[in-house]
């Protein structure tokens, strides 16, 4: 995708200028270089805030997260108490899939880098796959209407394990590369060996393809709307 300018992000996110910088030194918008005197803006991460939203609201903490998505997948959850539980699957009554998104947007650390054809299939073996990746198993490719490509790898692995990848791999970090890999510390959610299906809803919100990301909000307002 072609970066934006800084007027073309304040004006896709509706703020000024001045927030944009505030967005860039805080590190929620990603530098993509400059042209000449015009500081340039990787669209992906404007497009991933704009769905998120700019506004300062105190996300879930890892855990909670997971046991968000957990639910809302219908997996057990034993990693929070039994009253914070509760708590949790009231307040999932009466959330929309972007209050999910919002709350739930550090549930992972998300590393981008571009591999070549090999790495991306070493890569498959070494992530839960999420995301377009996660289309790979016929059942989930049926819930989003979505086929998997060959060309691009996205999944979760534990915290420290990206570095050790890119390092074995020769993996280059590029914000639009073909590469998603999402580190995590709360790890108890996916003991079953796969991602749930809340959280391969919600990559898929954020990405730049528009079928996927309509996929992914379908999806995961479908899951909110049975714990109605």
């Amino acid at each position: 995708m072609t970066p934006m300018t800084t007027a073309e992000a304040a004006e896709r996110l509706g703020v000024g200028a001045r927030a944009v910088r505030r967005l860039l030194s805080s590190g929620r918008l990603v530098k993509a270089g400059a042209a000449g005197r015009v500081l340039l803006i990787d669209t992906a991460s404007v497009e991933r805030l704009a769905l998120t939203g700019t506004r300062r609201g105190r996300p879930w903490s890892q855990p909670v997260a997971w046991a968000a998505l957990s639910m809302l997948s219908g997996l057990d959850v034993d990693w929070i108490g039994s009253s914070e539980k509760a708590r949790l699957k009231a307040r999932l009554r009466d959330l929309t899939a972007d209050d999910v998104a919002i709350l739930s947007r550090n549930r992972s650390t998300c590393r981008r880098y571009q591999g070549t054809p090999d790495a991306v299939d070493v890569l498959r073996s070494h992530l839960l796959p999420s995301g377009a990746a996660a289309m790979g198993v016929d059942e989930i490719a049926e819930r989003f209407g979505l086929a998997v490509g060959d060309a691009a790898v996205e999944g979760y692995v534990a915290e420290g394990d990206a570095t050790e990848l890119e390092a074995a791999l020769g993996l280059r970090a590029d914000t639009e590369g073909n590469v998603v890999i999402r580190e995590v510390t709360a790890t108890a959610a996916f003991r079953g060996g796969q991602v749930p299906v809340a959280a391969i809803a919600l990559d898929l919100m954020e990405s730049p393809a528009t079928r996927e990301r309509s996929a992914g909000r379908r999806v995961l307002e479908e899951l909110l709307h049975d714990r109605r």
